[in-house]
């Protein structure tokens, strides 16, 4: 198992300091394979960095109406049921992502501040002017912000589709989204700017040569990456290939339907080489 040091080790080795900020994807088993669990995961990293960002996403929110705007990749009507059973999201909503034992341990500390968006919320140490203003309509501030801030991405025994800033890439290179509805305490609300999927997000790691650093210890894995180039390293992927980091399962609605309107906005622009002057 890892130890306390271990881990304060690699921290170090990738290059944090205690003045730049983190944003933290922890794997569901990664507690299991450190001596001490997540307490000493989180002691470790608060010990080399002042202030961090943790997902605290709420799935469970979402409902479906009964109609929407086309190619949203959601079967509307006939999901009465489904809506019936879904959360009403509020600040003390538990996280979803597999690590609301880590966000426990970071409220014990002063100056932890939630953001409100009612799916993609997030819990931060020292960061709410990375989180106050996020809004509906702007679930990618809080990673917007922490660009600013000269930020890292870590992912600590996770996958690279766990990696939810490549989404605010993927809306910055103006790749297609989706809408999503989630119940808050004023009623239904629609999320605009809603990811596709994630699962072809490895494919980004080849891009990235040296600013991504990697390291398999005791069975786990950690890789860290400055947010700043993984940002613009995948943007810049993104508007050379429209059709990159998309997954490999043909029958998957989301990444199809960004290929159909990558298809459509490249025809849109094509000219033929025999047009008349």
């Amino acid at each position: 198992m890892i130890s306390y040091h271990d881990l304060i080790r690699t921290f170090r080795n990738f290059g944090f300091r205690r003045e730049k900020p983190v944003i933290a994807h922890i794997g569901q088993d990664l507690p299991e394979k450190v001596n001490g669990g997540i307490s000493t995961f989180m002691g470790a990293l608060l010990s080399t960095v002042d202030n961090i960002l943790l997902p605290a996403f709420t799935y469970s929110t979402m409902v479906i109406p009964h109609d929407g705007p086309p190619d949203n990749a959601l079967d509307y009507g006939n999901q009465d049921h489904n809506n019936a059973n879904a959360a009403i999201f509020t600040h003390t909503t538990p996280s979803e992502c597999g690590n609301q034992a880590a966000i426990e341990i970071l409220k014990g500390f002063p100056g932890v501040y939630r953001s409100l968006h009612p799916i993609f919320s997030f819990f931060g140490l020292g960061l709410d002017v990375a989180l106050i203003d996020q809004t509906l309509s702007q679930p990618y501030f809080p990673i917007r912000k922490m660009q600013e801030m000269d930020a890292w991405v870590l992912l600590a025994d996770t996958e690279p589709s766990r990696n939810f800033s490549i989404h605010f890439a993927e809306k910055s290179a103006g790749r297609k989204q989706f809408v999503r509805w989630a119940l808050t305490p004023n009623g239904a609300a629609a999320c605009p700017h809603f990811p596709g999927c994630s699962s072809g997000f490895h494919k980004l790691n080849f891009y990235l040569h040296d600013e991504l650093q990697k390291v398999d210890a005791y069975g786990l894995s950690f890789s860290a990456v400055k947010l700043n180039g993984l940002i613009n390293t995948a943007i810049a992927l993104l508007r050379e290939d429209p059709f990159a980091l998309l997954c490999n399962d043909l029958t998957c609605t989301q990444c199809n339907l960004v290929r159909k309107a990558a298809k459509m906005q490249i025809s849109s622009h094509w000219q033929s080489e025999n047009r008349k002057p």
